[in-house]
């Protein structure tokens, strides 16, 4: 049996840069074991498999791996899956304005504009602060030092629980890496998937925000872009006001790696209910066969 498969970068509009992605668009006789060893054959951050939707309300259903395991939802194979769909593989008319994937973590819209693609994702869920900036920075390979106060840890989730991490400065950020070991202990004692180290200093002055995202213990060294924890924290910097409770930004990723990414992060409080969406744009670099 021979399954093909899609190579794009997402959060990206020029090739090799971004972060990869890897897209089965048939995957409907694939056992989990054989998409698990699909993903780590490919080796990028995730993979997904599209299947058609037994669920009305859904489009399409999609599965994502990273090379050691399923992920409920991630960002940047939500859109490049979006961006295959309907560009690459025309299996989707653009007229319809809104895309549906059901995910594992339930069903994401999302949008086409001219440019960027834009997600939705669930509503926030506000968890865990943490005060042992100590234990925080040994799991990121900093000090306490370079850890913000102004700002807390803490655990947010818009389908994963991830933990945001206020850093002083770009210096700062730039030195960190993450501890495999510690990470995987934090991540089976929490359940928080991984930590999202930001900072309002950038290299690129249209930025925002400089991020980066670590997560060993899931086979992902670092993240080039990482969709499912820019919108916790999206959600995050609504929640403590600190662009005010309707903003548009880019969040720069991926430079310590040499694969710049760009995210655009939209977040609005309406009538008291957070509004969080990712957008970005996407690159195909190529397609191959995999034989199963």
């Amino acid at each position: 049996m021979n399954k093909e498969c899609l190579f794009l970068d997402v959060f990206t509009d020029v090739p090799y840069a971004g972060n990869q992605l890897a897209v089965f668009p048939d995957a409907s006789d694939l056992t989990s074991n054989q998409m698990q060893r699909l993903a780590n054959e490919v080796n990028y951050s995730e993979s997904t498999f599209i299947f058609n939707s037994k669920d009305k309300d859904a489009d399409f259903e999609i599965r994502i791996f990273t090379p050691k395991q399923e992920v409920p939802f991630a960002g940047h194979p939500t859109i490049g899956t979006a961006f295959a769909i309907c560009k690459i593989l025309n299996l989707w008319t653009i007229d319809k304005q809104i895309l549906r994937l059901k995910t594992k973590v339930g069903i994401i819209p999302l949008e086409f504009k001219p440019d960027i693609i834009w997600m939705k994702q669930n509503r926030p869920n506000f968890q865990n602060k943490y005060t042992d900036k100590l234990a925080i920075a040994e799991l990121i390979g900093l000090t306490p030092q370079d850890i913000s106060d102004k700002l807390p840890i803490q655990e947010v989730s818009t389908g994963n629980k991830i933990l945001i991490v206020p850093i002083v400065s770009l210096n700062s950020i730039q030195k960190a890496n993450g501890n495999a070991i510690l990470l995987e202990e934090f991540y089976k004692l929490t359940g928080c998937l991984a930590p999202y180290l930001f900072t309002t200093e950038t290299i690129d002055k249209k930025s925002t925000i400089h991020s980066r995202f670590f997560a060993p213990h899931c086979g992902i060294l670092e993240d080039p872009a990482t969709g499912s924890a820019a919108g916790p924290l999206t959600a995050y910097l609504l929640h403590h006001n600190v662009f005010g409770f309707d903003f548009e930004l880019i969040n720069e990723q991926g430079i310590e790696m040499n694969r710049p990414s760009k995210i655009h992060m939209n977040g609005k409080i309406e009538n008291g209910e957070y509004i969080v969406r990712i957008g970005g744009s996407c690159v195909s670099v190529g397609k191959g066969e995999f034989t199963i």
